[in-house]
């Protein structure tokens, strides 16, 4: 994977945008993703590791709705230790299972109710459904907090980022394992922004 990388440091920082300054200590990451497939799938942002330090899974648990016979939302990213609730809101039964990591079935359940998972290791699991084999959606399980959705055009923004340098690295359902497995180094700032282009 061919990644070009150009790093903007912008003095005045997010006070020059009119918004409040970063936590103390951390800078800002934003950019783009140039590649074809950004358009068609979802891609997603994330910095790799952050050795030496650990964290720990959000309060609430995020929830993956089935809804019109489809994972909602198709992609959600979410840090080491998580726990996701999948939720039926069809007036049908669904399931949900992945042969991904440590494999698991949930079982088939109606509208309404709730079913839970713990993602204890960092990879992508896909989430399937055995009453409706079309179905098909993505956690995708990363080491830290520091990650972001690219809109359609490819533009990112990660805030609060420790101060550091950090490889990135993408992922959507359609890029090859070569451009997943490839990373770009990022050097945040404490109170500056830091901007990448990535082209996979």
């Amino acid at each position: 994977m061919r990644l070009m990388i150009t790093v903007a440091t912008l003095l005045a920082g997010a006070l020059a945008a009119g918004t409040p300054p970063d936590e103390k200590g951390t800078g800002t990451l934003k950019g783009s993703v140039t590649h074809g497939s950004v358009k068609k799938a979802q891609t997603l942002v994330y910095i790799d590791e952050m050795p030496g330090k650990e964290f720990a899974p959000p309060a609430t648990n995020p929830t993956m709705d089935q809804r019109g016979k489809a994972f909602v939302p198709h992609v959600m990213p979410v840090v080491v230790g998580t726990t996701v609730d999948f939720l039926n809101s069809d007036d049908f039964e669904h399931n949900v299972f992945s042969p991904d990591g440590e494999s698991y079935n949930l079982g088939n359940w109606g509208k309404g109710v709730k079913r839970s998972y713990a993602f204890k290791k960092p990879g992508v699991y896909v989430q399937l459904c055995k009453v409706h084999p079309e179905m098909a959606g993505y956690v995708v399980v990363v080491k830290t907090p520091y990650f972001a959705l690219a809109d359609e055009e490819g533009k990112f923004k990660i805030a609060n980022v420790p101060a550091g340098t950090w490889k990135v690295k993408v992922w959507n359902e359609r890029l090859k394992p070569k451009q997943l497995d490839a990373s770009v180094e990022a050097k945040i700032e404490e109170g500056k922004e830091s901007e990448l282009e990535i082209k996979p």
